[in-house]
């Protein structure tokens, strides 16, 4: 099986990641060459064009060029980025148990709802946080049915084992330490953290001073390679490092923070996805993977919610 999945090189060039199959590596080659505009003029609208409208434009091209999922009824799900091991495994079991299979590709969530809605990115459901993405994509998605999984989840400070303690958010907006959060305009944990820091009424001391990531496990991956001293990320995502401590865990000044998945109108392999989502919310082996990461499972109480 083939998961395409988006992220960031250290150069900021979005990438395609091809697991299982190296020999399909060159895919990656045939989409670079396919674009319209040179790998250095790409870099260049990324640093000061709308990345939004880069992803969006990489994705139909890679679309075209890979022509879609190899089969006919594998769903393509968009899925937030901090949820990547959990649905990874959970769709290891989902095979194992019904011979199905899933594909996923994971971002921040306000990005890949605005490739969906803006550019008609070929999904057939979404797995995503917060309530912009399901705004931003309206009418295109189905509403959740009763009884079906949600995740919930947390923010919290994490920076190097060896970092200093940070006892509030006050204490880091007034130091002089380089904070990484996931960017607003992208990701809904950087709009969680935005929130918690404006509670606490010291945005405005540290939006300046702040570094943005494309999206949560892109600020993970800063704050273990050393390139930032904190960062506020989701709880799980912390819990599944070994090059981070925790620093600080935020319970409140924050929108709840609640995953759901809901499946694409019109598209292909719709009904693949709610197969799917019904597996996870019914699945007790799934049920352990999430909540050994971290998260707590709260199931829908009326469709739509």
């Amino acid at each position: 099986m083939i998961r395409c999945v988006y992220s960031a090189c250290s150069d900021s060039i979005p990438r395609m990641i091809v697991e299982d199959q190296p020999q399909l590596l060159v895919a990656a080659d045939q989409f670079y060459q396919s674009l319209p505009i040179s790998i250095e003029e790409l870099s260049l609208l990324l640093r000061h064009c709308s990345v939004q409208f880069v992803l969006g434009l990489m994705l139909m091209t890679l679309a075209a060029s890979c022509g879609g999922n190899s089969d006919d009824d594998v769903p393509l799900i968009f899925a937030a980025a901090s949820l990547s091991d959990v649905l990874s495994e959970s769709a290891a079991i989902y095979e194992r148990e019904t011979g199905k299979q899933v594909e996923f590709s994971f971002g921040g969530s306000l990005t890949l709802a605005n490739q969906i809605a803006k550019f008609g990115a070929p999904a057939d459901g979404v797995f995503f946080v917060g309530e912009e993405p399901k705004t931003i994509l309206g009418d295109l998605v189905n509403p959740v049915p009763e009884g079906s999984i949600g995740l919930v989840n947390t923010l919290l400070v994490i920076g190097l084992q060896d970092a200093g303690h940070v006892g509030k958010l006050s204490d880091l907006a007034a130091s002089d330490a380089r904070v990484v959060i996931a960017d607003p305009a992208l990701a809904p944990a950087g709009q969680f953290a935005k929130q918690a820091f404006e509670s606490r009424g010291v945005w405005q001391d540290i939006e300046n001073d702040l570094i943005f990531a494309v999206d949560v496990r892109a600020a993970l991956a800063a704050v273990e390679s050393g390139n930032s001293d904190y960062g506020i990320v989701y709880r799980t995502d912390a819990f599944g490092s070994d090059s981070v401590s925790i620093m600080n865990e935020i319970y409140e000044g924050y929108s709840p923070i609640i995953y759901v998945g809901r499946s694409v109108k019109l598209a292909e392999n719709s009904a693949s996805a709610v197969e799917f989502f019904e597996f996870l919310s019914k699945s007790p082996t799934v049920h352990g993977v999430f909540e050994s990461t971290g998260f707590t499972i709260k199931f829908s109480e009326a469709a739509g919610t």
